[in-house]
């Protein structure tokens, strides 16, 4: 007993630790199953592109509704696109042209895909404790990386609201340059969205 019981205990530690890893990395894809279920909500996404910075809004009023606009800081006006159910709309700033019957349902079918259904694979992440951002507390965690990746390539982390246990923050950046990525994504959940076709097309 005396060889056996300090076996037992080394192995029921590392047992529990996994377990609580594995908790750990679920807890990513339940924020993201969440927010599958909510009403509403709203993506910002701030990235470099080859047109320099893009500012992109997204609301999503589900299942099955959308309103996009996307700015780059070179363009005089924004691009602005409607989806709802299976029509879709698109303007550039001068006047609202319905997308073409496929154009709208692959874009829809798209949306059911990505955003209703969450498909496609997901990363698994490492947990890194909370972390304070822009005055709130937030829980942080890592995507791994994959083994074949170079030395130095940028890490994707995601930041979730203890409290609502929604995602509020992903973001793609240098691991010594949070602070400054080079993709980034805010979410909200706004009560008030509203999506409807353009006036023109009622």
């Amino acid at each position: 007993m005396r060889i056996r019981f300090p076996l037992f205990a080394v192995m029921a530690t590392v047992l529990m630790a996994q377990s609580a890893l594995a908790d750990c990395k679920q807890e990513v894809a339940d924020a993201f199953a969440k927010q599958r279920q909510a009403s509403s909500f709203r993506l910002e996404t701030r990235m470099l592109s080859e047109r320099g910075p893009l500012n992109m809004t997204v609301d999503y009023l589900l299942p099955d509704r959308m309103h996009q606009t996307v700015k780059a800081v070179i363009d005089p006006a924004a691009t602005e696109t409607i989806l709802v159910g299976r029509r879709a709309w698109v303007s550039n700033g001068k006047g609202w042209q319905e997308l073409p019957m496929e154009d709208a349902l692959t874009l829809a079918e798209e949306m059911e895909k990505t955003v209703v259904k969450g498909e496609g694979e997901q990363p698994k992440f490492d947990c890194l404790g909370g972390t304070e951002l822009e005055g709130r507390r937030l829980k942080v965690y890592e995507a791994m990386k994959d083994n074949t990746a170079p030395a130095g390539s940028p890490v994707r982390m995601v930041y979730i609201d203890p409290v609502t246990g929604l995602p509020a923050r992903s973001i793609v950046a240098q691991k010594d340059k949070l602070d400054r990525p080079f993709f980034r994504q805010d979410y909200s959940y706004p009560q008030d969205i509203k999506i409807e076709p353009p006036e023109t097309a009622k």
